[in-house]
């Protein structure tokens, strides 16, 4: 995979000027103690970026949230870096743009930044310490993974964004669930993720870690929706969408020609490894069915991205056109390609977890990518048969205009 490319990285490192990169804020929204918080928080603090452009932003709704006193150490730890918590002013009446908290929550910082560049980046994630150089260079200079963007379309990079990973990690046994998460993120989800950022046929933007200007964002929203948008208030207007990346990513694309580029990084979410098999697929389930609602023709035709389905398909294809119809070897293709795609995927899941040392387990390795690949189909088909989408622990439906509303039980 070129986008985590240690030569790729050390290219585009000696291409960086540090008094040619602009201003940015950091947006960290914050709720409860995720897993190893203190390092993901950290991470902000380390980025080896010149201290007088860059500024974070911690955002909390509650002034009882257990992760203040984590933030108020880092922020005592590192005073030289321009960093403050912002907690909503009005304790009785917390701030509310519409159902999506993330929104909610970090409105205020987006408004208050000093800086037109924006990083939102969750709280539970931790990313290497040249990160931010390499994303705003290539932010700068219309990059995708160190090279200029497809000549396809006239899009201008946008937004710069990071693939996000899973690691588990525990001092208790792991369960397969938190395999699976791993398996998913750092196998199917990276390779498309990457492939669809790459070709650019439309907008691919997952919320754990972006980078893009304030004043595009609050320009697309006023052009899209011909309005009025005061400086710093385009985001809350997302507050409406459980996806709020991915129609970010649409407002960029519609409302200033903007596409996404990435910067050869990884993003890394800590897990504690005691999610199930069932937790796996509710996951993969709720979000399969926000993005029917979104991008539903992608959504409809996924099976056919996957290695069972696909591998069918294309078996009883290449058997009618080369046999003749007779199906005695349409196993052998069948077993050809299968074997492809694990290899495939075997080299980007060791090239990805290459700091994890558990990956190093070839059978167990082996029997968590068939159960993913078995699993594929049938998640994908409960998430299809039904409309009901479940977030945070509270129910919702997708209205006609990909908005989100609370269902109020009686």
């Amino acid at each position: 995979m070129r986008c985590i490319s240690k030569n790729a990285q050390e290219k585009l490192d000696s291409k960086i000027d540090p008094t040619t990169l602009e201003g940015v804020t950091i947006l960290r929204p914050l709720k409860g103690i995720e897993s190893e918080m203190t390092k993901c928080l950290e991470s902000s603090f380390l980025q080896n970026y010149p201290t007088d452009k860059l500024e974070i932003i911690f955002c909390v709704q509650s002034k009882n949230d257990p992760c203040i006193p984590i933030v108020e150490n880092l922020i005592s730890k590192y005073p030289y870096v321009d960093s403050k918590l912002l907690i909503d002013e009005n304790q009785n009446n917390l701030d509310y743009f519409g159902p999506n908290p993330k929104v909610n929550n970090l409105h205020k910082g987006y408004k208050s930044g000093k800086f037109d560049i924006m990083w939102i980046m969750d709280s539970n994630v931790y990313a290497d310490r040249n990160t931010l150089q390499r994303s705003i260079y290539s932010l700068q200079n219309n990059l995708n993974n160190g090279s200029n963007v497809l000549p396809f379309h006239n899009k201008k990079v946008k937004t710069i964004t990071h693939i996000p990973i899973v690691k588990c990690q525990s001092k208790h046994m792991i369960n397969w669930g938190a395999r699976l998460d791993e398996m998913f993120m750092s196998t199917s989800h990276a390779k498309f993720y990457v492939a669809l950022n790459t070709i650019q046929p439309a907008p691919c933007i997952n919320g754990k870690s972006n980078i893009f200007r304030r004043s595009d964002l609050d320009y697309s929203v006023a052009k899209l929706n011909n309005i009025v948008v005061n400086k710093g208030e385009g985001l809350s207007h997302f507050a409406k969408y459980i996806g709020e990346d991915n129609m970010i990513g649409i407002a960029l694309w519609d409302g200033v020609d903007g596409c996404s580029g990435m910067s050869c990084d990884i993003v890394i979410q800590p897990i504690e490894g005691q999610n199930k098999v069932r937790d796996y697929m509710d996951r993969r389930v709720r979000w399969l069915r926000v993005r029917k609602y979104m991008v539903m023709a992608a959504t409809l035709i996924e099976p056919t991205t996957e290695s069972l389905v696909s591998g069918l398909i294309g078996s009883i294809a290449i058997n009618a056109i080369l046999m003749n119809g007779e199906l005695k070897p349409l196993w052998v293709y069948f077993f050809f390609h299968m074997m492809i795609w694990y290899l495939i995927d075997w080299i980007q899941y060791h090239r990805l977890q290459s700091f994890n040392n558990s990956s190093k387990d070839h059978k167990k390795f082996f029997m968590l990518w068939l159960l993913r690949e078995i699993l594929a189909l049938p998640v994908w088909i409960i998430a299809m048969c039904g409309s009901g989408i479940e977030w945070r622990g509270q129910p919702f439906i997708i209205l006609p205009d990909l908005s989100a509303e609370a269902v109020v039980s009686e």
